[in-house]
């Protein structure tokens, strides 16, 4: 255990300073030392207990490791509409009626997450009721569409509903929303973000303006972030801003909780105000009228779906009780009006009542077909055709002609490549199950292209996820790792398990 520790410790000074492939390094041998990879699991409890300490604690200093654009969602951005959160401009004497409104708030709520009022809070509320009144009325007023799913989806994955009102900060409840970092969604997420936690985006599909799939990602990303910081207001902070910022600030300044955080001015004045900002909105949309707003909500989202095993353009879909304009605003998802092509199938929602109308249209529909897509790459700082070129597959002669520059041509930052060549498709393989009230809910596995030959399989046995498992429990029991878990059953580093999940173990 002295060792372990003495190696965990200089893989957490490695982390701390930036290099991240050392501090893998020092945290990998510092967990063979309690458990080689091909032994057996400790016997004794108190060593067994350390080495979950040690692993856990080395997840949150990996966490560092992920950039700007892999973390977080916004990046520190906001829904256009809220912007001014920022630096919420406020009158002393609105403050002063914001509190009173708090201190008379006697309507007996029990919020399931902390609600702390101090001056910072007070002063987004006064600006929500004054200067922005409007957009947070019109958000209310969007959030009646999709409250009933999203509270359903966080009861179903254990994270507390008021967390609902970080999609009124995020995004205003519009599902199209998009932000200048490229944040999409009602939940804001960014592309890389979106993708580990099993949203498909390309040409066909960007399953982040699916309001019912983005918000489990939403919850599955929040519990990920809890289980991190062990606090809902860091958490947030993190969602907002990604939890490598936020773990460097707080290694930087010492902070320990999202208010010291805030006070250090570690942090932007974004995400500064945006833990303020939702409990701002928590307080109002748990009693709207007391803070002066009266909200038209709109009607809960409700459809059906039909499960479609080839791809369709929309218009020859659309019947008398499914127009064409009805099918788009249900399916905000598709990039395009053909459904895409996927091997379980594509379940289109369709309005309630519709599904015999529509079944009976698609057996009759000709099998749309895709254009070729234009791959296209915006150019990063320090890069050149030679890099771009291998990243993509493509020799630097043809690169160059086709975007008419010579083979030495300087790049500038900025500057948008063609990339010629046909653009390989990909595809998200899931498993598919029955849920306890019939529904069939897809669980996502893994993104695959199918350019690629499919990789022969391991021979392999399967465990189901009990309460209390992790990853690391698991490799511990079963003689394996976790990346070996991880790799056989095509999962994200950051992965969170839930009772009833089905594994496959590599077989020793």
């Amino acid at each position: 255990m002295v060792k372990a520790s003495s190696l965990f410790e200089l893989g957490r000074v490695a982390a701390l300073t930036g290099d991240f492939d050392c501090a893998r390094e020092y945290f990998r041998q510092s967990i063979d030392t309690l458990r080689p990879a091909e032994g057996p699991a400790p016997a004794d409890p108190e060593l067994l207990a350390f080495s979950y300490q040690l692993y856990e604690s080395a997840l949150r200093y990996e966490a560092l490791a992920g950039p700007a654009e892999e973390a977080g969602t916004s990046d520190g951005q906001v829904a256009t509409e809220l912007k001014e959160i920022a630096d919420p401009s406020a009158t002393a004497e609105a403050i002063v009626h914001a509190k009173e409104a708090v201190n008379s708030d006697t309507l007996d709520v029990k919020y399931d997450v902390p609600i702390t009022i101090n001056d910072s809070v007070l002063k987004v509320l006064a600006a929500f009721q004054s200067d922005l009144h409007g957009v947070i009325r019109r958000g209310l007023g969007r959030s009646g569409k999709y409250m009933p799913m999203i509270q359903r989806v966080f009861e179903e994955e254990g994270i507390p509903k008021d967390l609902a009102q970080i999609a009124l900060i995020e995004s205003s409840f519009l599902p199209r929303a998009t932000s200048r970092a490229s944040a999409h969604g009602i939940w804001q997420f960014m592309p890389r973000t979106g993708r580990q936690y099993g949203l498909t985006a390309n040409s066909v599909v960007d399953e982040r303006s699916d309001p019912e799939k983005a918000t489990r990602a939403a919850a599955r990303y929040l519990g990920y972030l809890h289980q991190l910081f062990d606090d809902w207001y860091l958490a947030m902070a993190a969602y907002n801003a990604g939890e490598g910022k936020i773990m460097r600030a707080m290694q930087r300044t010492g902070a320990r909780d999202f208010w010291q955080l805030a006070a250090s001015g570690a942090i932007k004045p974004e995400t500064r105000n945006y833990v303020p900002a939702f409990i701002a909105a928590t307080l109002i949309a748990r009693n709207p009228l007391h803070y002066g707003f009266e909200v038209e909500y709109e009607e809960p989202l409700d459809y059906e779906t039909v499960l479609l095993d080839r791809p369709v353009h929309l218009k020859h879909l659309s019947a008398s009780d499914a127009s064409l304009e009805e099918l788009k605003l249900l399916n905000p998802e598709l990039q395009t009006a053909i459904t895409p092509r996927q091997p379980e199938g594509y379940e289109l929602k369709v309005p309630p009542g519709s599904r015999a109308e529509v079944l009976l249209a698609f057996a009759g529909a000709p099998t749309a077909t895709f254009p070729v897509a234009k791959r296209r790459h915006t150019v990063r700082r320090g890069e050149t055709l030679a890099r771009i070129a291998k990243k993509y597959r493509v020799s630097v002669a043809t690169l160059a002609s086709a975007n008419s520059l010579s083979r030495k041509a300087r790049l500038k930052k900025g500057r948008v490549l063609v990339i010629p060549g046909r653009q390989r498709e990909t595809v998200q393989y899931a498993s598919v199950k029955k849920s306890k009230k019939g529904r069939t809910e897809k669980v996502v596995v893994a993104a695959k292209s199918k350019a690629k030959p499919p990789a022969r399989r391991t021979s392999s046995r399967h465990y189901k996820v009990r309460t209390g498992d992790t990853l690391y429990r698991i490799a511990l029991k079963h003689g394996t790792t976790v990346a070996g878990l991880l790799a056989i059953n095509s999962l994200p580093s950051r992965t969170k398990i839930r009772p009833g999940d089905r594994l496959k173990i590599p077989s020793r």
